[in-house]
């Protein structure tokens, strides 16, 4: 029972950082950068809002869009630098840990425990979901990993 408890305490915690570091909404980024989403043209406003890109959107566009990468890159390709701006997601991989405890027992029925088995435990790796090129400040190229449904 204790063991289960143990368990189901992992869990939530793992979902209260997982759901806590999830990335805002495109809709909230607009709401808090409403000078930036107005500068836009009518098409860069549509597809920024619905978290979409398309080459010759700038990066303030990109980042109401898809919201801050995780890292950005700098290169020189072609005769000509670049930027690339890479974003990541938390993918869950579950596996199975041995675990093996001795408790004292309390109350009426005194004594010491034992237990030992294996659990399913939970852990979150980083891995890549996107990047996004720009040439002279605006979109040339991106992937997305799949099912990634962002452009257009």
């Amino acid at each position: 029972m204790f063991h289960r408890i143990i368990l189901l305490l992992s869990i939530a915690t793992s979902c209260a950082i997982f759901l806590g570091c999830t990335a805002a909404t495109p809709q909230w980024r607009i709401t808090q950068n409403t000078s930036i989403y107005e500068s836009l043209s009518d098409d860069h406003q549509k597809l920024a809002s619905k978290g979409r890109i398309a080459k010759g959107m700038t990066e303030p566009a990109v980042y109401l869009a898809l919201g801050n990468p995780t890292r950005k890159v700098r290169g020189y390709r072609s005769d000509a630098p670049y930027e690339r701006w890479e974003y990541s997601r938390m993918q869950p991989h579950m596996h199975h840990s041995f675990y093996a405890y001795q408790g004292l027992g309390l109350g009426r029925h005194g004594g010491s425990y034992g237990s030992f088995g294996l659990a399913p435990s939970i852990h979150y790796i980083p891995s890549r979901s996107a990047s996004v090129t720009f040439r002279n400040g605006v979109v040339d190229s991106w992937e997305f990993s799949s099912p990634h449904p962002l452009t257009y």
